[in-house]
C-alpha cells in the first residue's frame, strides 16, 4: 500500500472512533473552512478569512439518549447555551510549501440553567431558580504554521502550532456567581496543535477531496483546570458546478477526553460526535469567495448529562490579496 493510501486509510479508521464533544458551554462549528484544502490555489500572499457561527445547545443528553430535567436536589439542570461566534483569520503563504496563520475568535455567549432546591426546600414546595450568564469578548487565539508538498497527484502536508490563553476565564452573572470553566471564553491553557492533511482531485471529474486529522493537547494550564485532549478529523468533497459556484460536503468528527483538575467537571465533559455539513461557495471575484454551511449531527455520545445541538449554521468570506 502506497503512502497516500495508508494516510487515507488511517483517516477513515480515525473517523470511526472520533467525534465531537459537547458541554453546557464553549461551542464552535466543527467545519473546516481552510480554502486551500478545498481547492483554492496556493499562491503566495496574504489571505483574510471572516466567518460567523451560530451554535444553539438546548437538548440535554446522557450518552446517546435525549433526556429531560434530572431534578437532583441542590443540583442544576441545563436549559440552553447560545453561541454567536465571529472568527477572524489571517494567513500568509511564503511559497508553494510554507504558510502560517493566526485565528482570533470573538464570542457572544448566553447560558441558562435551573438550580434545584435541596431536599428540605423541595419538601417545603420551593421551585427551581433560573440562573443566567451573558458575556462576550475575545476567545483563545491560535497560531499555526503549515508545510505541504506534492506527492504524486496529491498534496500532503502537516501543520503545527499553539492555542494561546487569550480568552477571559472569570466571567460571572449579575449575582456575582462565576460561571463554570466550560462556559468561560477561554480555557486558560496553552495547547499544542498538530495535524496532517491530504488533498487531491478525482481524475476526469469536477470533484476534489481533502482529509485532515488534528490533535490538540494542553501543555500549560492555570487554576487547576486541564481541558481534555482532542482528536479531530475532517473529510470533505467539493463539486465545481460552474466557474463561480461549488457544492461542498464534509463529514466532521471529533473526540474529546474528559477535563481534569479541581475546577473541572470530569463526569460531565468530553464525548464523541459526528456531523454532516453540506454547503455552497461562490467566487464573487477571483480573489473573493463567500460560503455557507448547515451542520447536522449524525451521532452524539457524551459523558454524563450535557447539552447538545440539533444543527449549526456558518457563513463566511475569504479574500486573497
Amino acid at each position: 500500500m502506497g503512502f497516500i493510501n495508508r494516510c487515507v486509510a488511517l483517516s477513515v479508521v480515525a473517523l470511526t472512533i472520533s467525534t465531537a464533544s459537547a458541554n453546557c458551554g464553549s461551542a464552535f462549528c466543527s467545519i473546516n473552512t481552510n480554502s486551500e484544502l478545498q481547492g483554492s490555489t496556493a499562491e503566495p500572499g496574504f489571505k483574510f478569512n471572516l466567518r460567523y457561527e451560530y451554535v444553539k445547545q438546548d437538548q440535554p443528553r446522557r450518552g446517546t439518549k435525549k433526556v429531560g430535567p434530572q431534578r437532583e436536589p441542590d443540583g442544576h439542570d441545563e436549559l440552553e447555551t447560545i453561541n454567536h461566534n465571529i472568527v477572524v483569520g489571517f494567513d500568509y503563504r511564503y511559497n508553494e510549501q510554507w504558510s502560517a496563520g493566526v485565528q482570533l475568535p470573538y464570542l457572544n455567549r448566553r447560558h441558562a440553567h435551573l438550580h434545584n432546591p435541596n431536599e428540605a426546600g423541595s419538601a417545603a414546595g420551593e421551585e427551581p431558580e433560573r440562573e443566567e450568564w451573558k458575556f462576550s469578548g475575545i476567545g483563545d487565539a491560535r497560531v499555526v504554521g503549515r508545510y505541504q508538498m506534492q506527492v504524486g497527484s496529491q498534496v500532503v502536508g502537516v501543520h503545527l502550532g499553539i492555542k494561546l490563553p487569550t480568552g477571559k476565564r472569570d466571567g460571572s452573572n449579575g449575582a456575582g456567581e462565576t460561571a463554570e470553566r466550560t462556559l468561560q471564553l477561554g480555557t486558560g491553557s496553552t495547547d499544542l496543535v498538530a495535524g496532517i492533511f491530504i488533498k487531491g482531485a478525482i481524475a476526469d471529474t469536477k470533484l476534489s477531496w481533502f482529509s485532515q486529522t488534528q490533535w490538540q493537547h494542553a501543555v500549560a494550564t492555570k487554576d487547576d483546570f486541564r481541558p481534555g485532549d482532542e482528536l479531530i478529523l475532517d473529510l470533505g468533497l467539493r463539486y465545481t458546478m460552474t466557474e463561480s459556484f461549488s457544492g461542498n460536503l464534509q463529514l466532521n468528527g471529533r473526540y474529546k477526553r474528559r477535563d481534569s483538575g479541581a475546577n473541572a467537571e470530569p463526569d460531565e465533559s468530553g464525548g464523541r460526535y459526528v456531523f454532516l455539513s453540506p454547503g455552497l461557495s461562490f467566487m464573487v471575484t477571483p480573489s473573493l469567495e463567500i460560503y455557507g454551511y448547515v451542520q447536522v449531527p449524525l451521532y452524539q455520545n457524551v459523558n454524563g448529562v450535557q447539552l447538545t445541538q440539533d444543527r449549526n449554521f456558518l457563513v463566511g468570506a475569504s479574500y486573497h490579496f
